[in-house]
């Protein structure tokens, strides 16, 4: 098994960069149907070094190379300077909490902040990579066959389940309360948004019914809430999108049938799943999910008020539970999801890095977002204009709508394709013409190559 990993690592030093960056979410989703304890290469105590740890490191190594090569590094200032404000603010507050919580709680901030750090390298690496236009659209049509291939494991999972066919994760079958999540866990929904997103915005029927019944089968409130957000920022848009106009004209005699179809869903395949969404959200203790999330909100508040400005640290959330009564709501001896975070990226923020780390995030989430609505308005390509809207709604649902989850942290899928999507971003903010505005001498383009 490691001669076989150590191959797929090789074929991926010797594949273009851009192509492999791009594939990361499918070596991700094959590595844990396939591999997962066994794709782990390197242990060191605490640290495990998986396939996917050194492809990204090859990456790293080719992206040194390029630069040293070519005396150029492609830079989007307002975005990079983000990121890091994001790190700074909360390095800074690590530190304070290790000088207040000891030694051992600011080594598991610093580690989690490392990994965190080594999941954004993703962007200068894609941001280099790409020296196209139809190598950006390639690596983005990677994206998108990726996401379709996690909708259709939804509905294998669904459908085979109960035949013993399975690919990743299947949860709640012994309870009855089953939940589909297959090889990226219960962040799948999040995940799949983006590839309905991007069909509302492409117009198409059998994208729009894929991925949002992938999203519905893991019965994720904080999935279809983000789902419906992202709907309702999409309605605003849809006038100014071509292939939505003409997609209204034509199927506008669908409404009814679609009317039909859900009536129907809802007293058929859909009944098990709603039964399972309100079993979760009925009980009224810490083993249902909205028990859980309450638990998690007051401890997070609690830390906060008790460390306003700097909080207590990176991912110091699960580390100070004990110190804050974390045992009145959860058994600390044998830990799970629910106090692994605030379980909200808000409160997260605030826990990690106090009224600075919300400030940090706040900014650097309007920098990405005005990065792909800016490549959105720039391109003239109907494809790249199209996908980039798309990309913006998404992350604009997952700072709106997806509020029972923590999503910019290192593991988190989310966060790791948001890191390719701004890649690309950066990337083509450069190749693609400028405006009028930005032709001006006056003007300066935010996205540039600085030589080093």
């Amino acid at each position: 098994m490691i001669a076989l990993l150590l191959i797929v690592v090789a074929l991926c030093a010797l594949l273009p960069s851009p192509y492999v960056v791009a594939a990361l979410p499918a070596i991700w989703t094959a590595q844990n149907a396939l591999l997962g304890e066994d794709a782990v290469l390197v242990s060191a105590g605490s640290a495990h070094l998986a396939l996917v740890d050194f492809v990204l490191l090859i990456l790293l190594v080719k992206l040194i190379a390029t630069v040293i090569a070519t005396k150029e590094l492609p830079v989007h200032k307002p975005l990079y300077l983000a990121l890091a404000a994001y790190v700074g603010v909360h390095l800074i507050a690590s530190i304070a909490a290790g000088a207040k919580f000891g030694g051992g709680h600011l080594t598991q901030c610093l580690t989690s902040l490392a990994r965190f750090v080594s999941a954004v390298v993703v962007v200068p690496i894609m941001a280099t990579a790409v020296t196209s236009v139809p190598q950006a659209k390639r690596c983005i049509a990677i994206l998108l066959a990726t996401l379709a291939a996690l909708a259709a494991i939804q509905f294998i999972n669904f459908f085979g389940a109960s035949h013993g066919i399975v690919i990743g994760e299947v949860q709640g079958a012994e309870r009855g309360e089953v939940r589909y999540f297959g090889p990226l866990g219960d962040s799948v929904g999040v995940v799949l948004l983006l590839g309905y997103v991007a069909s509302l915005c492409f117009a198409s029927i059998a994208g729009i019914v894929a991925f949002l019944g992938g999203i519905v089968v893991t019965a994720g409130l904080g999935a279809i809430i983000a789902s419906a957000v992202a709907t309702l920022i999409f309605l605003p848009c849809a006038a100014k999108i071509a292939a939505a106009r003409v997609f209204a004209r034509r199927t506008v005699w669908l409404l009814p049938l679609l009317g039909f179809a859900v009536i129907v869903l809802a007293f058929g395949p859909a009944l098990p799943l709603a039964k399972t969404l309100l079993d979760r959200f009925g009980r009224g203790d810490v083993s249902s999910s909205a028990g859980q999330r309450g638990a998690s909100a007051k401890l997070a508040v609690v830390m906060a008020l008790d460390n306003p400005l700097l909080g207590v640290g990176y991912m110091g959330y699960s580390a100070s539970l004990e110190r804050y009564g974390g045992d009145r709501f959860f058994n600390l001896s044998h830990p799970d999801g629910a106090t692994a975070n605030a379980n909200n990226q808000f409160l997260q923020s605030l826990a990690d890095g106090g009224l600075a780390g919300v400030i940090a995030f706040g900014a650097l989430v309007i920098c990405a977002a005005r990065l792909l609505l800016t490549v959105a308005r720039r391109s003239g390509d109907p494809f790249l204009r199209t996908f980039h809207l798309a990309a913006f709604i998404w992350l604009l649902a997952q700072v709106f709508g997806n509020l029972a989850a923590v999503w910019l942290v290192p593991s988190a899928y989310v966060g790791r394709l948001l890191w390719i999507l701004l890649g690309i971003a950066v990337a083509l903010e450069r190749l693609l013409p400028a405006t009028v505005s930005q032709k001006s001498p006056l003007a300066r383009a935010p996205s540039t190559l600085i030589p080093v």
